[in-house]
C-alpha cells in the first residue's frame, strides 16, 4: 500500500492543524537561523575599517563573511551519522546549546578574535541542523502538505532576517546579539513538545512509538484511526532495510537483524554508491552550485559596503531592510505557489528573475547611468526571487529524492557540499571583483545561472504531491524528468 492513499481518513482540519503546529514549533529554529544569517552583513558593515581593536580590513571582513560557510560542512558531517543515530527530533533540540554560547560571546566580544570563535560554533551548529531540520518536516507531513509546511522553514528564518536587519537601523549589532538570544531559547522549548519523526521510530524499531507519534501528527486522534499509515510505514521500512528489534506484536513480522549495508563504513559506501543515490548526489549538488551563483550569495554578507560604493540612494541599513522584506514576502508566495506550479516551474520562475537580476545589475556596473535606484530595485528583485524557489528547493529535494535508509548521511554530506559551495563563493568574491570588476563578477554568476536553467529543464524532476514512497521507487527507475510526474 502506498502512504499516498490514505485509508485512514485523516486529510482533515485536526490533521492539518497538528501537522502545522508541529512545523511551526519547528520554525522557531528557522527564526533564529535568520538571525545566524543577516548577522555578518551588519557587523560587517559596522566593523569594515574601523580603527578599534573590533575592526575589520578587507582580507579580515572577506574571512568573517564566508568562514561559517566553511565551518558548516563540519557540523553537517556529524550530523550525517547522528542524526539517524539519535533522531531528527533530539539534534534539532541539541543544536540550540552552540547556538545561545555562541551570541553570547559575539555580545560580550572586545576583539575580532572574539567574534571569529562565535561565527565558527554558529557555522558548526547550523551545518548539523540542516539535513535534520528538513528530514523532520518530510517525514511527519502528509503529501498534501509537503510542500507547502517545508516552505515555512524558509519563511520563518526570512522572518528573522527581517527582524533583526530592521532593528539595525535603529540599534547597534552588540545589542542585536543579546536579542538574537532569544531564537535559541524559544525553539528549544517549543521543540520539546512535538514527537520524533514516526519514519525514524519505526526505523529503530520502536512502532509504539511511532504509533503516538501518528497519533499526534494526524490530529490526536485514536491508535485505530492511523493504523494503515503505520502499516504502510512498517512495510515501507521492510523493503529498505531491517529492524533491530520490534515493540509492538501487531508487526512481529517484521525481519529481527540489523542490515549490514546500514551498520558498517563499507556497507554506508555501497548505499551511497548506489545508481538512484549518485543520481539525487548530482541534481542535487548542481542545483546547490546554480543557487549559490543566481543569487548573487557571494555579495550578501557585503551588501551594506556595496550600495555604499555605488551611491545608493537610501541609507543601505533601510536597502538591506527593505530587501529582507521582500525575502518574506518571496518565502511566502514560494510556499504557496509551489502547490499550484509544482518545483520543476517555481524553479524556474526562480532562478529566471534571478539570472535577469545578474545580468542587468552587470550592465547598469559596466556604463553607470545616473539612475542610482536601478541597483537598488535590482537587489530587491534579487532578495525576492532566491526564497521563492532555489533558497528552499534544494533542500527539499535533499528529504524527496533520497531514500530513508541514506536520507540521513546524504542529508549531511549535501549539507557539508552546499556550504562548502558557499564559502568558496563568498571568500572569493573580493578576489573575482579584482579580477574582473564588480559588473564581470555579476556577468559571471548570471551566465552559471543560464547554464543552470538548461540543466534543471532536463534533468530535474516534479516530485510536488508525490509521497516519500512513492518518490523512492519512481526515481530508481526513471530516465529523464518527462517519465517522472506526480500521479
Amino acid at each position: 500500500m502506498s502512504i499516498h492513499e490514505n485509508k485512514d481518513n485523516t486529510d482533515n482540519f485536526r490533521s492539518t492543524l497538528a501537522q502545522v503546529v508541529a512545523t511551526l514549533a519547528l520554525s522557531c529554529l528557522s527564526f533564529s537561523i535568520g538571525f545566524v544569517a543577516v548577522m555578518p552583513t551588519i557587523v560587517i558593515g559596522a566593523l569594515r575599517n574601523d580603527t578599534s581593536p573590533l575592526g575589520m580590513s578587507e582580507t579580515a571582513a572577506s574571512w568573517f563573511g564566508s568562514v561559517m560557510f566553511v565551518m558548516q560542512p563540519m557540523g553537517s558531517g556529524v550530523s550525517a551519522f547522528l542524526q539517524d543515530i539519535l533522531g531528527r527530533k533530539t539534534c534539532l533540540m541539541a543544536v540550540n546549546i552552540p547556538n545561545l554560547i555562541a551570541w553570547t560571546i559575539i555580545y560580550f566580544s572586545t576583539s575580532t578574535v572574539h567574534l571569529f570563535m562565535a561565527v565558527i560554533i554558529i557555522g558548526i551548529a547550523m551545518g548539523f541542523l540542516e539535513a535534520p531540520i528538513l528530514s523532520y518536516v518530510g517525514e511527519i507531513t502528509q503529501p498534501r502538505l509537503r510542500g507547502i509546511l517545508t516552505s515555512f522553514s524558509g519563511v520563518f528564518s526570512t522572518i528573522g532576517m527581517m527582524i533583526l536587519s530592521s532593528l539595525a537601523t535603529v540599534m547597534d549589532w552588540r545589542n542585536l546579539a543579546l536579542i538574537s538570544m532569544s531564537g535559541p531559547v524559544m525553539a528549544l522549548v517549543a521543540l520539546a513538545f512535538v514527537p520524533d519523526s514516526p519514519a525514524w521510530l519505526v526505523s529503530k524499531g520502536r512502532v509504539s512509538d511511532a504509533e503516538k507519534a501518528f497519533q499526534w501528527l494526524r490530529g490526536w486522534v485514536r491508535p485505530e484511526d492511523v493504523k494503515h499509515e503505520l502499516a504502510a510505514i512498517v512495510n515501507y521500512v521492510k523493503e529498505t532495510q531491517s529492524l533491530k528489534i520490534i515493540d509492538n506484536i501487531e508487526y512481529k513480522a517484521v525481519p529481527n537483524k540489523e542490515n549490514p549495508v546500514t551498520t558498517n563504513p563499507q556497507g554506508r559506501l555501497q548505499l551511497l554508491m548506489e545508481p538512484r543515490v549518485r543520481k539525487a548526489f548530482q541534481i542535487v549538488f548542481i542545483y546547490f552550485t546554480i543557487m549559490a551563483c543566481a543569487a548573487l550569495l557571494a555579495m550578501r554578507p557585503y551588501f551594506i559596503e556595496i550600495l555604499k560604493d555605488i551611491g545608493s540612494p537610501i541609507r543601505p541599513h533601510i536597502a538591506l531592510a527593505l530587501c529582507n522584506a521582500l525575502q518574506l514576502v518571496g518565502a511566502i508566495c514560494g510556499g504557496v505557489l509551489m502547490r499550484i506550479l509544482g518545483k520543476r516551474r517555481l524553479s524556474f520562475l526562480s532562478l529566471g528573475l534571478s539570472v535577469f537580476c545578474c545580468l542587468t545589475l552587470g550592465l547598469y556596473l559596466s556604463y553607470r547611468p545616473e539612475f542610482p535606484w536601478i541597483p537598488v530595485a535590482l537587489f530587491c528583485l534579487s532578495y525576492f526571487a532566491g526564497p521563492l524557489g532555489i533558497f528552499v528547493i534544494p533542500w527539499i529535494l535533499i528529504m524527496e529524492l533520497f531514500p530513508l535508509r541514506a536520507r540521513g548521511m546524504a542529508g549531511g554530506i549535501c549539507g557539508a557540499v552546499a556550504h562548502g559551495l558557499f564559502f568558496t563563493t563568498t571568500k572569493t568574491y573580493y578576489s573575482l571583483v579584482h579580477l574582473v570588476d564588480i559588473s564581470g563578477a555579476c556577468y559571471f554568476y548570471g551566465a552559471v545561472g543560464v547554464l543552470g536553467l538548461i540543466y534543471l529543464y532536463w534533468d530535474l524532476p516534479e516530485t510536488e504531491g508525490v509521497s516519500l514512497e512513492e518518490i523512492e521507487r519512481k526515481f530508481g527507475e526513471r530516465r529523464n524528468s518527462k517519465q517522472y510526474r506526480s500521479p
